[in-house]
């Protein structure tokens, strides 16, 4: 338990002191700006698709308080 945790952490640091050095690059630079690229444009997209679902809930609660408004106006007009 002990030495895996050890491991562990020089492992994550391997791999930082590796990323830094490829981002360093020319090479890596163009890979990073890519994938950047790609998550800021997948941010968008679901950015998007939460607002859409966001319309849609509201929509179903306006429906819903209407029909329930419906409901109560002709229970009461029926007592």
């Amino acid at each position: 338990m002990r030495y895996e945790r050890a491991l562990l952490f020089l492992a994550g640091f391997a791999a930082g002191a590796g990323l830094v050095a490829f981002a360093g690059s020319p090479c890596g630079r163009k890979a990073a700006v890519a994938v950047a690229s790609k998550g800021l444009e997948l941010r968008d997209r679901a950015a998007a698709l939460a607002e859409r679902a966001k319309e849609s809930l509201d929509d179903v609660v306006a429906e819903a308080k209407y029909v329930n408004e419906k409901k109560g106006g002709s229970d009461q007009a029926a007592n």
